[in-house]
């Protein structure tokens, strides 16, 4: 009984004590577009605690500049390009609109052409001895990209299958990554838009039929083209492994709020830095400058749409010139003029976060990827959208719901769009209302992103067993009739069905009958009345007649009575008419 009074201090030591130091393995194979870097903050965070990581990422530049004890690790390049492949124009190098369905087969285009580009490169495969080295000792965990709903790297970890395997998605939950998980799918395609369509949160009957469209096609796509093409490439069952959890970059402040599986955990915003760094002098000045503030434009695709993009830049600048403007041109091949309110740079993802937050930047314009929407609310800054490709047109639409900021169409783009927008945001007090609003709501967690990320991934490597009772094999072995309970709907639907027939044919037969009435009653109006007339009379003249003859008859009968009794009188005796 002693003992049960030392279990509270054992538990609070416990929670004191640093976990064991781990050996964990990290894969990140996913394409620039999809931000690769963005799960960096994790990975020296674990470091930090004094775990040992194996880190193979296509992250442009994560590469710490001087070695840290701990950290080991290997770059490989991804040169899929989305934009080039599928948006941009070969002949004019123009931006393409595409509907929405034929982004659902890029989307998984990419997944088979970022995982050819990796594997095929010639760093994979000068490195592939050295890497088989490395990734046979006996890890503790393994952290991947799944940000498509695969991992191409997973094929050369031989003990995956008996180690824990945390996920991490940079986009929105996704019956893909749903089905890593093994758990039952909570996505109601009735209510929740699918993560690449812009359809509005409120859909009427054809927006929710063009969501149910793409919903279902996902698995025809998987069945007719991606599983065959990807047997070519690597093993099916290592390219998809069996996750215990999942670390989602989603937030309810840009984010529908829908019911996510036990094994999803939300941390949107983990790229995000705690600490803001000074901004290098020159900028500094420059934004001391301008009365109206400053507004940061981070583009890359600008200059491909119609080739007005970059002049709708400078008009931008030229109709608001107490503003000052900072350009991120780091992939802007066409030269710009100079202007005095006009600062151009080459930023980087570190940099843009403190240019954002400042207290003087008053408006961003980006393409709506989900990392620059969730740095705009963490520091209030109402944004303008210029959606292009894929998860962007979804994020946008999310953002305008709720008013964090202004669309502009690819489709409908001029040379006054950018004006417009911007002075729409500058000026409209709903956004700024609605972001201070938000920012609260991102900012003032329980716990930020990054101490989320780390306690779950060292909960996985302390505890796995206590994430084991999260897959429903249940209801995956379930059809999708039985599913989704058409089996049990089919009985009151049937009872329904037979009784609206029964109605039905009852109307009918009350509805013949009553038309056979009407027209024996016409018929009867037009022809009756003339023989009820005619037989009217003949009765008459009949009964009068009969009367006559009747009367006859008796006067005649009694006539003769009285002559017999004459008759009869006369032949009787003398005696007997004496006696009378």
């Amino acid at each position: 009984m002693k003992t049960l009074f030392l279990l509270p201090v054992i538990v609070l030591l416990g929670t004191f004590c640093p976990s064991k130091a781990a050996n964990i393995l990290c894969l990140v194979s996913t394409a620039k577009h999809n931000n690769p870097g963005w799960s960096k903050p994790l990975f020296d965070a674990l470091v930090a605690n004094g775990h040992t990581l194996l880190v193979i990422s296509t992250a442009p530049n994560p590469e710490p500049k001087k070695q840290v004890d701990g950290l080991l690790y290997y770059h490989l390049p991804n040169e899929y390009d989305v934009m080039k492949k599928h948006f941009l124009r070969e002949d004019t190098h123009e931006y393409q609109p595409m509907v929405t369905l034929k982004q659902l087969l890029v989307w998984y285009e990419v997944l088979l052409g970022s995982c050819r580009s990796v594997l095929n490169s010639d760093t994979m495969n000068s490195k592939m001895p050295e890497l088989t080295a490395q990734l046979a000792v006996d890890f503790d965990l393994i952290i991947t990209d799944v940000t498509h709903g695969m991992e191409c790297l997973m094929d050369a970890v031989p003990i995956w299958r008996s180690k824990p395997v945390l996920g991490l998605s940079a986009g929105k939950l996704t019956p893909d990554l749903i089905s890593l998980l093994k758990a039952e799918n909570t996505i109601n395609a009735a209510r929740t838009p699918h993560y690449i369509s812009q359809v509005p949160k409120k859909m009427g009957f054809w927006n929710r039929l063009h969501n149910h469209i793409l919903y279902y096609a996902e698995p025809l796509i998987h069945f007719v083209i991606i599983r065959p093409v990807l047997n070519n490439l690597v093993t099916t069952e290592n390219a998809f492994p069996t996750l215990q959890l999942v670390l989602l970059n989603t937030h309810s402040t840009l984010d529908y709020v829908q019911n996510l599986p036990p094994g999803v955990i939300e941390v949107g915003g983990l790229h995000i830095k705690t600490e803001v760094n000074p901004l290098p002098s020159y900028i500094q000045k420059f934004t001391e400058k301008f009365i109206d503030g400053i507004v940061y434009i981070n583009m890359p695709y600008i200059e491909y749409m119609n080739s007005l993009g970059v002049q709708a830049v400078v008009k931008m600048t030229l109709d608001n010139p107490n503003c000052g403007f900072i350009w991120n041109v780091e992939e802007l091949e066409e030269m710009l003029p100079e202007r005095p309110n006009l600062l151009t740079l080459h930023v980087d993802q570190s940099l843009q976060q403190d240019i954002l937050a400042l207290p003087y930047v008053k408006g961003f314009l980006n393409h709506a990827d989900s990392f620059s929407l969730q740095e705009a609310v963490h520091n209030g800054v109402p944004v303008v959208m210029l959606p292009l490709k894929l998860e962007e047109f979804n994020n946008a639409q999310r953002a305008m719901e709720r008013y964090l900021g202004v669309v502009v169409q690819a489709k409908e783009f001029n040379l006054r769009s950018l004006t417009v927008a911007l002075r729409r945001i500058l000026d409209d007090e709903h956004f700024t209302s609605a972001l201070y609003h938000a920012q609260l709501k991102f900012r003032n967690r329980p716990q930020s992103a990054l101490e989320l990320a780390v306690w779950h991934a060292e909960q996985l490597i302390a505890e796995p067993r206590f994430f084991k009772e999260f897959p429903q094999t249940e209801a995956l072995a379930q059809n999708f009739f039985v599913s989704h309970s058409l089996d049990v709907l089919m009985v009151p639907f049937v009872i329904l069905m037979a009784v609206v027939i029964n109605v039905v044919r009852l109307i009918i037969v009350l509805v013949t009958g009553r038309s056979k009435s009407r027209r024996n009653s016409k018929q009867s109006d037009l022809e009756l009345p003339k023989k009820r007339k005619r037989v009217k009379k003949t009765s008459k003249k009949s009964s009068t007649i009969q009367e006559t003859i009747n009367i006859l008859k008796d006067y005649n009968d009694k006539m003769l009575k009285e002559e017999k009794y004459l008759l009869n009188e006369e032949e009787m005796p003398l005696e007997e008419k004496k006696d009378m």
